[in-house]
């Protein structure tokens, strides 16, 4: 082990001293034009960070990811802009999207640590996550939304807080815009990328590498791009070296393969007139030998404490995997009347396989026990234990909708006025199976192998949901200092639902009829018949508001304060999953969610120091939540979601740069006249991240940084007096990582120590999630090595 260490210092060593002589990158095709003057407001200083709210600063000739319908940078909100160095730089290894955003977004929730970003929220309500402009999170949510892209193949993330009236439904928390790379300039562009991870022993196991391409060529009316980034991951291994056990709830990344295809072509049809398409294609499928320990005799699933050992021998028939395409095509012509249309057309299909896991309906078993006469606990709790059925669960959403919006720049009473305007319509269409393993298969392997026993349930109804939307918005200069937007959305959300049986009435036929039980349900007059839940439909609709201003008390201060609301349901179909025969599917039982968001703030930059402070509020009059069963439930009942966030940047130098950030928020439910304390699944805990950074005479840089999670257990005591509570303590922790460039005589190295202390602790999404299955620990200390030319 000890001559891993000094391999893996040796190599650290040779990448900052290669700082010392490194030679800029004479490229031209990745270098962006600075375009801020087309999209930057008025009041805008180009000295302010992108951590402010600052332009959008876009490379030249980008045409895959146009910027939201407004521009962000004169949303009077809170607003950020993270940019393909801050990405490129935070990338190195085995990093996610997920990774990489909880690092550089102050509200966001932390990463998972998992294929899932289940529980990521913003200001404690649901992200609306955007690919290229379009909606990326369905009503029906996998929860992988930041597992559908190469970090590699991203040019920028923008980052709004709150809804606005342009993107309504699904966004009470904000938005988050994944923005694919696409051409910048004239002729060819090439590009290859390698790179390495490994954990800190460089176990064989861990190994894993990434290999990508990118060509491209620019012509003066016809232009296109191609990215093509392929990943083999490795196993995990924890702070003490033990391999992490397979995630059997949400699924992991460990021995998993990922491709990535990002595709752009481009016409210019007239000087005024621009076709795109854009299309983006993500798989990746686990093959691994490794399951989780049920410990003997499968005693996990009856009670007893879980080792979280990774046990060799796994011999799992249907492997978890994800599928994401999607195509966006889109006509703009900026010389309508004097206005600009934007027309988008889109579809988007997502797969996805998750790990097979027991169930039991134990507790809906003893329910009909207890109803038919049986009331022995010691018979009662056999009968309970009997009822255990292995299932792995797939589900398909299929999404397609139309996007049209206009934005004409005029005059109102001598004020200088941009009105955006226009429609979108979207359809989702979703279906999950529950797959039936066989279960003597399960139990002879103790766990280790899964085959099909050709069975299936419902893993709710086959659900079409149907978003239609209109909206106005105006962004008016009242002065050259005062800034002001309003706007207005109609909303209407319809959804329909097929005849299904619940899938505890499937497991409970099924248990009451097999030969072990039988007898003894017979005995009782048991003759039990699954019921079905009748073909249903909702129908909502509401009209929102936002109104925000913005105001520069010095060239060198800005406040805000930002009125917005966000409209949307609950994931329908994972509602009605638990139900029993009988629920009635109507408007009344399913009902939808309005918040109100209110945030205020300050920003500036005063020398050397860059500085951000805002507050928020939010509150609701329902809550959609899990109990400690994990069914989902619709509580008619107020809540509110508060905090504070900062970011703060100095340089100390124009060499030496440090900074940070913190977010705080809190929130309450009420709870029969009691406000009681919302869990971490729903807020992020305490949060702070910071940064002290070099930069080399060169180009080349060198990076360490921190972030924090604070302890809380609050929701956990408070949540005692509250029979349905899911909620658990977190404790907290923080990781140290070093991180850097290198620019060489020929393309760059790019590196990356994380968990460089080897901290032992959990995730708050493996510390509040689930059952005690999931109390996996995070990786210990790993290392990244990447190397990329352009020619």
């Amino acid at each position: 082990m000890k001559s891993h260490h000094q391999v893996a210092l040796s190599v650290l060593t040779l990448c900052i001293s290669q700082q010392l002589y490194a030679q800029t990158n004479d490229n031209t095709a990745s270098v962006a034009e600075d375009t801020s003057a087309e999209l930057a407001s008025s009041a805008a200083s180009t000295e302010t960070p992108n951590v402010t709210l600052d332009a959008i600063n876009v490379t030249a000739q980008a045409r895959t990811g146009t910027a939201l319908a407004q521009k962000i940078s004169e949303m009077p909100a809170v607003t950020q802009v993270i940019t393909e160095n801050e990405i490129q730089m935070q990338a190195t290894g085995d990093r996610t999207t997920g990774d990489i955003l909880a690092q550089l977004v102050p509200s966001l929730g932390a990463s998972s640590g998992s294929t899932s970003n289940y529980g990521t929220t913003m200001h404690g309500r649901p992200v609306q996550f955007l690919l290229n402009g379009v909606p990326l999170s369905s009503s029906r949510s996998l929860s992988r939304e930041l597992n559908s892209i190469d970090p590699a193949q991203l040019e920028r993330v923008e980052v709004l807080s709150g809804a606005t009236s342009i993107y309504g439904a699904g966004a009470a928390g904000g938005l988050i815009n994944l923005v694919t790379k696409s051409l910048v300039g004239y002729g060819p562009i090439r590009q290859t990328r390698v790179g390495i991870s490994s954990s800190r022993d460089f176990d064989s196991d861990s190994l894993g590498y990434h290999v990508g391409q990118t060509l491209g060529y620019g012509g003066e009316r016809v232009y296109g791009r191609l990215d093509v980034d392929y990943d083999s991951k490795g196993g995990k291994f924890d702070s003490h070296g033990d391999r992490i056990s397979p995630d059997a709830n949400q699924t992991d990344q460990q021995d998993t393969e990922s491709l990535s295809v990002n595709g752009s072509l481009g016409i210019e049809l007239t000087d005024s007139q621009r076709l795109d398409l854009a299309a983006t294609y993500y798989k990746d499928e686990q093959d691994t030998d490794y399951g989780p320990d049920y410990g003997k005799g499968l005693g996990v699933l009856f009670g007893e404490t879980p080792s979280l050992k990774a046990i060799d021998g796994a011999n799992v028939k249907n492997e978890p995997y994800t599928t994401k395409t999607s195509v966006n095509l889109n006509y703009n012509n900026d010389d309508i009347a004097g206005s600009n249309l934007s027309v988008t057309g889109y579809y988007r299909d997502e797969k996805g396989r998750f790990y097979p896991s027991a169930k039991s309906a134990g507790s809906q078993a003893a329910e009909v026990w207890q109803a038919n006469g049986l009331t022995d606990k010691a018979t009662l709790k056999k009968l309970k234990n009997a009822a255990v059925f292995v299932t792995q669960s797939e589900a398909d959403i299929e999404v397609m909708g139309l996007r049209a919006a206009m934005q004409t720049d005029s005059e109102i009473a001598g004020k200088k006025t941009l009105f955006s305007y226009g429609a979108d319509f979207e359809r989702e269409n979703s279906e999950q199976t529950y797959y039936g393993q066989d279960l003597n298969t399960f139990l002879a392997s103790n766990g280790l192998t899964a085959q099909t026993n050709g069975l299936t349930y419902n893993g709710g109804p086959d659900t079409t949901i149907d978003k239609w939307g209109a909206f106005v918005n105006a962004d008016v200069d009242l002065t050259d200092k005062w800034h002001t937007s309003a706007g207005v959305r109609y909303q209407k959300l319809k959804s329909e639902t097929d005849t299904f049986t619940p899938i505890y009435e499937q497991l409970l036929e099924e248990y009451f009829n097999s030969p072990a039980i039988s007898g003894t349900s017979a005995a009782y007059g048991i003759d039990y018949q699954a019921g079905d839940v009748e073909k249903g439909s909702t129908d909502h609709d509401k009209t929102l508001f936002n109104l925000g201003t913005s105001y520069q008390l010095t060239p060198n201060d800005q406040i805000f304060a930002n009125f917005s609301q966000g409209f949307t349901t609950a994931d329908i179909q994972r509602a009605l999953r638990d139900v029993r025969a009988g629920f009635v599917v109507n408007s009344d039982n399913v009902q939808p969610i309005t918040t109100n968001n209110y945030e205020f703030g300050w920003q500036g930059k005063h020398g050397d120091t860059a500085a951000r402070l805002s507050g928020f509020y939010n509150e609701s009059d329902k809550v959609v939540r899990f109990t400690d069963s994990y069914t989902v439930e619709v509580v008619d009942t107020d809540e509110r979601v508060y905090g504070v966030e900062g970011s703060l940047s100095h340089d100390i130098s124009d060499k030496w740069q440090v900074g940070g950030s913190v977010a705080y928020t809190r929130g309450q439910y009420d709870k029969d006249g009691d406000w009681l304390e919302l869990d971490a699944v729903r807020l992020t805990p305490l949060k702070g991240t910071a940064f002290a950074q070099y930069n080399f005479d060169e180009g080349s840089n060198i990076r360490l940084q921190a972030l924090a999670i604070g302890g809380d257990d609050k929701a956990f005591k408070d949540q005692q007096q509250d029979p349905d509570s899911s909620a658990l303590p977190v404790t907290g922790y923080m990781t140290l990582d070093v991180l850097g460039q290198v620019n060489m005589p020929v393309g760059r190295v790019d590196y990356g120590v994380y968990n460089l202390l080897n901290k032992d602790y959990l995730t708050v999404y493996h510390q509040t999630t689930f059952g005690d299955l999931n109390r996996l620990p995070a990786s210990g200390t790993t290392y990244g090595l990447s190397y990329t030319v352009d020619y």
